[in-house]
């Protein structure tokens, strides 16, 4: 499948999706061999792949979207825009309808116990037909493979990693070869389907300014990420845009 050209950001190559073609993508790559990854970027991924090789070695070979509005605007300022932001709360659902009508079944891994379960009661009442399994993110080393076998006796075509950034990419990468057709990356998805956190109101989403309704939300937990990740990452953008404008000139 020919996937949507790719633009730089930050040195991570993000794929210009619009929602119903990463829908139809990972519904199609689903029923195809092999294994592809699917990642959500936003500028807290662009910084650690920065001072993490192997992290950026993984978003090389990974179809990578905007799921960060400061993604969308660093594209657009760079010269190479992508059509939307695609956070991974609105385009699950979308997938996961995609899913259920064409029969292909779907895992959740990741999250406190409890949360994944609480999203997939919530997502089964909504999508007829949909085929869930689900398991916490509280997995030791020798409880791996067991965690393999289930996902694989489920049939599974299409699993969710909410692990958060970097683990959840570093266990795909430990795990490749015994995973399905899709995987996705997915960071804290299950607290949002499960209503464990209240999505910020729409004004703020469309203003872009949701990250801030996460600050507030987890002040001491994500504090650094925002306060000192994203000048960061401005920062960043902000020299690629300049050695561009030089190229341009040479």
């Amino acid at each position: 499948m020919l996937a949507p050209r790719a633009v730089t950001v930050s040195g991570v190559k993000v794929r210009a999706f619009t929602q119903s073609a990463l829908t139809q993508t990972v519904t199609t790559l689903a029923q195809s061999p092999g294994t592809d990854v699917l990642v959500g970027v936003n500028a807290h991924v662009c910084n650690l792949a920065r001072r993490d090789p192997d992290l950026r070695g993984f978003l090389d070979k990974a179809l990578n979207y905007a799921d960060g509005q400061s993604v969308v605007w660093s594209a657009r300022l760079l010269g190479m825009p992508v059509p939307q932001r695609l956070a991974t709360t609105d385009v699950a659902e979308p997938i996961l309808r995609s899913a259920a009508a064409a029969g292909l079944p779907i895992y959740f891994f990741g999250a406190q116990p409890g949360i994944a379960d609480a999203a997939a009661t919530i997502l089964r009442s909504r999508i007829p037909g949909l085929k869930l399994r689900t398991h916490h993110g509280y997995v030791k080393d020798e409880e791996t493979a067991a965690l393999l076998t289930d996902i694989a006796e489920h049939g599974t075509k299409i699993l969710f990693v909410g692990l958060g950034d970097p683990t959840q990419e570093r266990w795909v990468a430990a795990h490749a070869e015994q995973l399905p057709p899709v995987v996705l990356t997915c960071g804290g998805l299950f607290d949002w389907l499960s209503g464990h956190h209240r999505r910020a109101p729409h004004w703020m989403i469309d203003a872009g300014l949701e990250w801030l309704w996460r600050f507030m939300i987890e002040p001491k937990r994500l504090a650094r990420r925002y306060l000192v990740g994203n000048p960061s990452f401005m920062l960043a953008v902000a020299r690629e845009r300049l050695l561009l404008r030089n190229r341009a000139r040479a």
